[in-house]
């Protein structure tokens, strides 16, 4: 019997137990089931705080993150919300050997002398991710959410109110947002707040000095991506003054000072704070889910001067692998979820509730045990304590295969087919 004409018979419009990843899922929404305790003890829309939650795959962290997500979308006007979510662009760049152009350096002489013909000075880096590197990518993430927040709602017009607020956000705007428009996005700005082009102040010097600036700017953002050309013009456009009174991200500490703007920047726009949502840190192809490389990328999110900034509610969705990280972040500061644990009665409304949504419009409603021909309540049963949602959708899918695969023709699945699948998915599961 095809799968698909099985599917005919129950009258479902698709498979309802493919198994997606929650990110690529079209049925999640609408087959979701909220966990809305969970949902008040992480969620404090008037003064974000910071959580880590630790779970075995499969166990609905990615489900969990979007349903979070999607939840706070009813509060943009309040709080800002920040996925951290894809890591590859961060991983690639922090690897990829860094050359600056001997145009772009400080003391070209004396380099030039060094390198002798040599048109590129190799930059040193680290083998392995550091703060700086999470607090750029945070910081480019949190302004491009911030600058589309004030474009959408339309808040540009309070920038004309204030002048150190304004050169804060051309500033971070300039070292982090980069689309291919940026030069003209910020040209745009600085029109707005009233700010004069620095080219038009200083002509003769203007060139090299933004070149300088670039350079160094581009000598010390590793993990975003910087075109010195397109920041050579940005710089062009706002000038270099702005960026040596308010700090370029020199170090970690320079970071946190633009972590801090940053945040003022969301409470001048009337948002209540932050909330940045970690995830996915398992999935990047570098990583593959090996525990070593997740450790090496998260590691360095634990950092308790982080966790310290107020109204930044940093809620992280680690892997179980992951537990023993619990060590290097005070408890006292960051609260902890140390599993995400199904009842069956969650579980049985998740697969019913996923069936339903994948019925025709107007089907009466199915439950589980009614798939099976005899003892289906206990079927069902065996079904929804298999710990989590991955697993439970992998042994009804594997039914369903042993099913078509077996009979030439049948509704009802049997217990010969279904004992044979549980054998098949507890193999699999074990890996023996």
């Amino acid at each position: 019997m095809e799968i698909k004409e099985w599917l005919q018979v129950w009258q479902f419009e698709h498979n309802p137990f493919v198994i997606f990843d929650a990110d690529r899922d079209p049925y999640l929404q609408t087959s979701m089931v909220e966990n809305t305790s969970l949902r008040s003890v992480l969620l404090h829309i008037d003064k974000p705080s910071p959580y880590v939650i630790f779970a075995i795959r499969g166990a609905g962290k990615s489900s969990m993150r979007i349903d979070t997500e999607r939840y706070l979308n009813d509060y943009r006007d309040q709080v800002l919300v920040i996925s951290y979510v894809e890591f590859n662009e961060l991983l690639a760049e922090v690897a990829r050997p860094r050359n600056l152009p001997i145009g772009y350096a400080a003391d070209k002489s004396a380099l030039a002398r060094l390198f002798k013909r040599k048109k590129q000075i190799p930059l040193g880096r680290e083998t392995k991710m550091t703060l700086d590197d999470h607090l750029d990518y945070i910081l480019k993430l949190g302004i491009e959410e911030l600058y589309r927040t004030i474009v959408d709602t339309p808040r540009e017009d309070l920038l004309k109110n204030n002048r150190e607020i304004a050169e804060k956000f051309l500033l971070l705007a300039a070292l982090y947002y980069a689309p291919n428009d940026l030069s003209s996005k910020v040209a745009t700005l600085r029109k707005l707040m009233g700010i004069a082009s620095y080219e038009r102040k200083v002509p003769f010097f203007m060139n090299k000095q933004a070149k300088m600036l670039a350079g160094e700017i581009y000598r010390h953002i590793r993990g975003v991506p910087v075109s010195l050309e397109g920041m050579v013009k940005t710089i062009q456009e706002i000038g270099v003054g702005l960026f040596e009174f308010h700090g370029i991200p020199r170090n970690t500490e320079n970071r946190f000072t633009l972590l801090k703007s940053f945040m003022e920047l969301v409470r001048y726009f009337g948002l209540s704070g932050v909330y940045l949502l970690v995830d996915r840190v398992d999935e990047p192809t570098s990583i593959k889910g090996d525990p070593e490389k997740m450790r090496e990328l998260v590691t360095p999110i634990l950092n308790d001067q982080l966790f310290q900034i107020d109204n930044l509610g940093i809620i992280l969705f680690l892997p179980y692998e992951l537990h023993d990280l619990k060590k290097y972040y005070r408890s006292d500061r960051i609260k902890t979820i140390s599993s995400i644990n199904w009842s069956p009665d969650n579980m049985i409304r998740l697969i019913e509730k996923r069936m339903n949504v994948g019925r025709k419009p107007g089907s009466p409603p199915i439950h589980l045990a009614d798939l099976f021909e005899e003892e289906g309540g206990s079927k069902a049963n065996f079904i929804v304590r298999q710990l989590t949602p991955r697993n439970a959708f992998r042994l009804l899918s594997i039914i369903l295969e042993e099913h078509c695969q077996t009979v030439v023709y049948g509704v009802k699945i049997s217990t010969e087919v279904y004992e044979s699948a549980v054998q098949r998915y507890l193999i699999e599961k074990e890996g023996y």
